[in-house]
């Protein structure tokens, strides 16, 4: 007997009800998708027990007790086997004679749908629970994984600073400001998940049990900026001081401009007194100064120049006033890290004691006046508030970048459409239950055999999004591609034609040495010959934590000096131990801007894609649709991870449709044949020698040193011809 419940209540149905449901297992992977899983349209009649829920609607003038904007929750089962739960939609009334009235219904089945659960929600929105002090201390301890549970580790990453070995790097120290907070995926995960009203198991996410490396994956908190944001800035801390009137100068040596508060200028901290300005916390300061005079004669030599703590530090101009019309104007940029209590100003004096000229003021933003203004700081001590150093990205990007690194699916619950089950696809498929359907096939129906030739791409890309840093610009202008990307190529598949992309919204995390250093830091800075090098949009990226590498001294805070550097790279272990079986995060192999012991295997298409792909380019691969006579408690708990063994081949199942409980149960089911893993080539990376030469195995187990060409380069190494070695990608 079919049975409907509205809200908890019994719905008397036609007799002998169609149901066509059905069944698609891309939508697991699709979690940016806007679909139900199935749907079903009910015509139910107006009975006396329906019209005790949904009123009188036969009735035209009557207001009717449904609200047919809210989602009704909904639960259809047959002999008391739930078939689909989800939620109810009342689309019209249909009154007959009169008197005799159906309600439509639409029934929906539930399933998970991040992308309308999050919305437009940005990482910056959400409140993480990881606010701390930025001090020393808590910095060295971030180290140690004792800063909020290892929520939270600093890195060093070259934001604009431009450091260099032949710079001032270890002496003086590196500051607070200097370091960047790196964030733990799975936590900014969990937060956005848990704040959408979502609970999920995870063996991948798991501390525990999961992924070996996903405790030291991070987001790398830069939101733009070339230092730390901490939550002492405010819109007050800014100011636009000028002149209310003209000023006559004169005189060589040094004087302040008496910059105020007047007019349409403002300093609402009260930060500028008789033109100098005293900084309040530590921090990067970026002034502009904005000079219109009027000279009494040509030939005057002026100087004017941005003045800290009484000493001269940036030239505004120094020339002949003869070289420029009466009024010139100049503006000057000038960045600078202030301590606390430092002061800054701007001076001038003539080259002659003699010389004149008029400082042009009024009071108003609009006329050539002079003026001196602080538009942005970001600074250095304070609170760090997590949010405040959150990439610009918005949450379900994030999320589908995570889907599209490893390849995940989201598997909702049964019971709870927003409880959900997320591992990688090839962990999820091999949870499967082993189920024999052989003597369930109908062979009285067409059984359909076909190759997965359609369902080929002749090339298939796996890319992160290009970033503006130096070294990603490098690469992508010389070689024409994302620095990290893999590419499939099918030229045997005479019938593909087209081109897919998996495209990551999160640039490669690109690991580089200081120059004239040992010291391997992410390099986040413009490719510029100007001064000014700061990235203020950058793309997320995301690393390992590969923990305190032994190192040359480098001196920070009022710590001193230190034996062990903190790093982030692409690697999950560090460069100098890395061994085959460790993690990549990049698509494919590439040549890395430092030493490494050897490139890993397991890059994020070898590890979480390349099964998947083979399994569909095989020439071995085949799809079969046949019906089948399943029961509905077969049907209530089927999985799609599920292996099917049907004669003497294993499958997989893709798609079930035309489910109906009511009739003989007769449902059309599309199988994937199951290969199990297909290697890349008959031989398998096995070790790397201290000499950097990699030893492989062969299919037996045996450890052998030469291999053919293209498995040697299948993997990304280097072949050499005289030797039949392969050798570790050494650094450029």
């Amino acid at each position: 007997m079919l049975r409907l419940t509205l809200a908890e209540n019994d719905i008397e149905l036609y007799q002998n009800e169609p149901i066509n449901l059905s069944y698609q297992f891309s939508d697991l992977q699709e979690i940016n998708a806007s679909r139900s899983s199935f749907s079903q349209t009910f015509r139910v009649p107006l009975t006396k027990k329906n019209q005790d829920y949904f009123g009188a609607v036969n009735e035209i003038g009557i207001i009717p007790t449904w609200n047919p904007k809210i989602k009704v929750a909904a639960e259809l089962s047959y002999n008391t086997i739930p078939i689909m739960r989800g939620f109810a939609q009342v689309k019209n009334i249909y009154i007959q004679k009169g008197r005799y009235a159906d309600v439509e219904l639409t029934v929906f089945g539930e399933t998970a749908n991040l992308s309308r659960d999050i919305g437009d929600g940005m990482l910056s929105d959400l409140d993480y629970n990881l606010d701390h002090a930025l001090t020393d201390t808590n910095i060295i301890n971030s180290w140690a994984g004792t800063l909020e549970s290892g929520n939270i580790r600093y890195g060093v990453v070259d934001r604009g600073q431009n450091w260099s070995g032949t710079t001032t790097f270890v002496n003086p120290q590196m500051l607070r400001s200097d370091v960047t907070p790196f964030y733990r995926v799975s936590k900014v995960f969990d937060t956005i998940l848990t704040d959408a009203g979502y609970t999920y198991d995870s063996n991948f996410f798991s501390s525990s049990t999961g992924y070996e490396s996903i405790n030291n994956l991070y987001l790398l908190g830069n939101p733009g900026g070339q230092t730390t944001r901490v939550n002492e800035f405010s819109e007050n801390q800014l100011f636009h001081v000028g002149l209310s009137s003209n000023i006559a100068i004169t005189g060589n040596t040094f004087t302040t401009i008496p910059f105020v508060e007047t007019g349409n200028f403002f300093d609402p901290s009260n930060h500028v007194a008789s033109g100098v300005f005293t900084a309040p916390n530590d921090g990067l300061y970026r002034f502009q100064a904005q000079m219109s005079l009027s000279a009494a004669s040509s030939g005057h030599t002026l100087k004017l120049a941005f003045f800290v703590n009484g000493v001269e530090k940036q030239t505004i101009i120094d020339a002949s006033l003869s070289s420029f019309e009466p009024g010139f104007g100049v503006t000057s940029i000038y960045n600078v890290f202030l301590d606390a209590t430092d002061t800054i100003e701007v001076r001038y004096k003539f080259h002659t004691s003699s010389d004149t000229a008029t400082l042009l003021g009024g009071g108003l933003l609009t006329l050539p006046t002079c003026s001196f203004e602080l538009f942005n700081v970001e600074f250095a001590q304070g609170e760090v508030v997590a949010s405040q150093n959150m990439p610009q990205m918005k949450q379900i990007d994030f999320v589908s970048g995570l889907q599209k690194m490893f390849n995940l699916v989201f598997i909702p619950d049964r019971n709870n459409a927003k409880h959900l089950y997320i591992e990688p696809l090839g962990d999820y498929l091999a949870s499967g239950t082993k189920k024999d359907w052989t003597n369930k096939i109908d062979l009285s129906k067409d059984i359909q055999v076909e190759p997965t030739t359609d369902l080929q791409a002749r090339t298939y890309n796996w890319t992160y999004s290009g970033g503006k840093d130096l070294v990603n610009q490098l690469v992508q202008k010389n070689a024409g591609r994302t620095y990290g990307r893999y590419r499939v190529e099918d030229p045997e598949n005479d019938f593909a034609t087209n081109s897919k992309i998996v495209k990551n919204p999160f640039a490669p995390f690109v690991s580089s040495l200081i120059p004239d250093t040992g010291w391997i830091i992410h390099r986040m800075l413009l490719d510029t010959e100007n001064e000014e090098k700061t990235i203020l949009d950058p793309l997320p990226r995301i690393a390992f934590w590969n923990g305190l590498v032994d190192s040359a001294y480098w001196n920070f805070g009022n710590a001193g000096l230190q034996t062990q550097f903190p790093t982030f790279t692409p690697y999950s272990e560090s460069p100098n131990a890395l061994a085959v079986d460790d993690d990549s995060l990049l698509y494919g192999t590439e040549r890395p801007f430092h030493h490494i012991t050897g490139t890993p295997l397991n890059t994020l298409y070898y590890k979480y894609w390349r099964p998947w792909v083979n399994e569909l380019y095989s020439s071995d691969a085949r799809i079969v649709t046949a019906h089948f006579r399943l029961t509905a408690s077969e049907m209530a708990t089927f999985e799609f991870s599920d292996k099917i063994f049907i004669k003497d081949t294993y499958f997989r199942i893709l798609s079930v449709s035309n489910y109906d409980p009511t009739t003989e149960n007769i449902v059309q089911v599309r199988l994937l044949k199951i290969l199990g893993d297909i290697r890349d080539c008959s031989f398998l990376p096995h070790a790397f020698l201290k000499d950097g030469q990699v030893q492989f195995t062969n299919t037996s187990g045996t450890v052998v040193t030469q291999v053919s060409r293209q498995c040697c380069e299948r993997y990304g190494y280097a072949y050499d011809n005289s030797t039949a070695f392969c050798w570790t990608i050494q650094p450029q």
